[in-house]
C-alpha cells in the first residue's frame, strides 16, 4: 500500500514561540526506510510539534524536513504525501466509514473505481470490512482508531506520523492496538514517526527511541539502549523505574552511600559526587548486615512485580520481586535487611551529567 521511499531527516530544527525557551530546538535525526522510530517524552518537551512540523501544520523557525532528500520544509500539507494519525482520531461524524477513508483520495482527483478498491484494500487491512457504512459515533474506540489508521494509509504515503493514537483508549484495548499497528507497520514497511509519552508503548512498538527533553534530543537508540544504558539522568529517570542515591567519591576513588561503600564498575575522581542509579530489579535484599542496611517500609503488590520499599540511615530504595518467587511472602515491614546490587548494574552519573 506505501508508495515506497520514507528516508527522514530533520536538520537543526528548530520552533521558537517568542516566549520562553524554544519548543523544539535545534533538533537533527535520521530516520531509515521502513523505520519505525518514537519520539518519547513528557508533555512539553517538544515531541508532537515535532510531529506537526514534519507533517506541515506548524511551520519551523528554522532548519529542513528531508524526506527523500526532497525537502519539505515550505511545502504544503497536501504536497507532502504524508499519513497522519490524530490522538482524537478527527473523523467526520457526518460521514460514513467508506468516505472518511475515501477523503484524502477524493481531495486527490484520484478516479471513483479506484477510489473504491483502495477503500476495501484499507478496511482489510485494519479488519474493518463490512463496516463501510456505519458513522463513527456508532464504533468503539479501537474501531475509531482503526478507520483513522485506514484513512492515513489509503493514499499510500511515505511516511507515517501518529500522534498518541491510543491515549484514548483502555489499558487492554491500548495493548490490543499496539500489536495491530506494529503488525502493519512490519507488512507494509512504512516509515512510522511514533510520538508517546507511555514509555512502554515506546518500548514495545519502536526500532530506536529519541527520547527528547526540552525541546532537545537527550539519546537516540534501541529499546534496550535507552533502558539499559540512558545517557543522562534524566532519561534513566523517565524509561522505567529507578532507584537514584546520592554518593561521593572517597579517598580512594570508590563511591560510598550513606558512607558504606557500594559496587561500582568505574572510580571517580576523590571527593567527585555523583547520581547512582539501580534498577528495582537488581536491587538484591538480604538478612540484616552487609554495606548497606535498613527497614522495610513498605511493600505495593502490583500484579506481576511486587515493590519493596527499604530505608536506611541517609538513603531509600524500593526492590522488585516477580510476585511468581515465593521468596518476598516472608518480608515485611519492620524487617531489617541489607541492600546490595551488582556492580555492573550500577548506572554512574557525575554531578552536572545533565548539563544543557
Amino acid at each position: 500500500m506505501p508508495s515506497g521511499g520514507g528516508r527522514l531527516a530533520l536538520a537543526g530544527l528548530r520552533k521558537d514561540y517568542g516566549v520562553g525557551e524554544p519548543a523544539v530546538d535545534r533538533l537533527d535525526l535520521e530516520i531509515g526506510q521502513g523505520e519505525f522510530v518514537a519520539l518519547l517524552g513528557p508533555s512539553g518537551c517538544g515531541k508532537t510539534t515535532t510531529l506537526r512540523m514534519i507533517a506541515g501544520l506548524v511551520e519551523p523557525t528554522a532548519g529542513r524536513i528531508l524526506l527523500d532528500g526532497d525537502d519539505l520544509t515550505a511545502k504544503p500539507v497536501h504536497r507532502r504525501n504524508i499519513g497522519m494519525v490524530f490522538q482524537n482520531y478527527a473523523l467526520f461524524p457526518h460521514m460514513s466509514v467508506a468516505d472518511n477513508i475515501a477523503f484524502g483520495l477524493e481531495m486527490r482527483g484520484i478516479a471513483g473505481a479506484d477510489i473504491r478498491g483502495r477503500v476495501a484494500e484499507a478496511l482489510a487491512l485494519v479488519r474493518l470490512s463490512g463496516f463501510e457504512a456505519r458513522r463513527p459515533k456508532a464504533l468503539s474506540g479501537g474501531q475509531q482508531q482503526r478507520v483513522a489508521l485506514a484513512r492515513a494509509l489509503v493514499i499510500r504515503p511515505d511516511l507515517l506520523l501518529l500522534d498518541e493514537p491510543l491515549s484514548n483508549l483502555d489499558a487492554k484495548l491500548r495493548e490490543e492496538m499496539r500489536g495491530e499497528i506494529r503488525e502493519i507497520q512490519r507488512r507494509l514497511g512504512i516509515t512510522t514517526v511514533f510520538v508517546t509519552h507511555d514509555q512502554t508503548e515506546a518500548l514495545a512498538l519502536a526500532d530506536r527511541v529519541a527520547v527528547m527533553e526540552r525541546g532537545r534530543l537527550a539519546q537516540l537508540g534501541t529499546p534496550e539502549d535507552v533502558y539499559e544504558r540512558p545517557a543522562t539522568p534524566f532519561v534513566a529517570r523517565f524509561v522505567g523505574r529507578i532507584n537514584a542515591l546520592a554518593a561521593a567519591a572517597g579517598g580512594d576513588g570508590r563511591l560510598r552511600i550513606a558512607g558504606a561503600a557500594i559496587p561500582v564498575a568505574d572510580l571517580l575522581p576523590v571527593g567527585a559526587r555523583a547520581t547512582v542509579m539501580v534498577r528495582p530489579q537488581h536491587i538484591a535484599l538480604t538478612p540484616s548486615g552487609g554495606a548497606l542496611s535498613g527497614r522495610i517500609t513498605g511493600l505495593t503488590y502490583v500484579g506481576d512485580v511486587v515493590q519493596i520499599a527499604v530505608a536506611g540511615d541517609g538513603f531509600a530504595v524500593v526492590a522488585e520481586r516477580g510476585t511468581a518467587d515465593p521468596g518476598w511472602r516472608g518480608l515485611g515491614p519492620g524487617q531489617d535487611v541489607g541492600v546490595a546490587w551488582p556492580a555492573t548494574a550500577a548506572l554512574v552519573f557525575p554531578e552536572n551529567a545533565n548539563g544543557r
